[in-house]
């Protein structure tokens, strides 16, 4: 009996030993990994890009319709932008959800973001969807024109804070 406590002591401490004596995991199988992580962290930076891209298509849209006049169109496209898209962009968040990437998860826990959410916060959502209120409300021009400057301080605002 105590001739078995002694070989396993050995085979462990050998074990143990030959690990740390540089036993380890093939360096092409860590160089392949290295890669796949920077593939990871670079979907992200470019997830965020064209998220940043298409809130700057939909402001750029509400503004040349708030410029020609055109404000319903104008609030339509500050909804777009505080939604991060559409319903097309939406399905497109809800698939990544469902696959578990989650671009803002310390965000979303601190319900910073909505689920899915990159850029626009859950503070900017309400702040621009009130400010959709206010433009549709507004009785003349001069309203919707001051509606239309608050959402374009909180689109620099928002985009200015976004991690890059």
């Amino acid at each position: 009996m105590k001739r078995t406590a002694l070989v396993i002591a050995i085979v462990a401490v050998v074990g143990v030993s030959s690990y740390a004596l540089g036993a380890g995991t093939e360096k092409p199988l860590v160089a392949t990994y290295d890669k796949i992580a920077d593939g990871i962290l670079a979907s992200n930076h470019a997830e965020t890009a064209v998220i940043q891209a298409i809130l700057a298509s939909h402001r750029s849209a509400g503004e040349a319709a708030a410029a020609a006049g055109k404000w319903d169109e104008a609030a339509a496209n500050m909804a777009l932008w505080a939604n991060e898209g559409d319903n097309a962009v939406g399905g497109i968040r809800k698939r990544l959800l469902e696959g578990g990437h989650h671009h803002n998860a310390e965000g979303e826990s601190k319900g910073l973001f909505e689920p899915g959410f990159v850029v626009v916060t859950v503070a900017a959502k309400k702040a621009a969807l009130d400010l959709v209120a206010k433009l549709q409300a507004a009785k003349d021009d001069a309203a919707r024109k001051a509606a239309w400057a608050e959402f374009a301080k909180l689109c620099d605002a928002t985009v200015a804070a976004a991690p890059k």
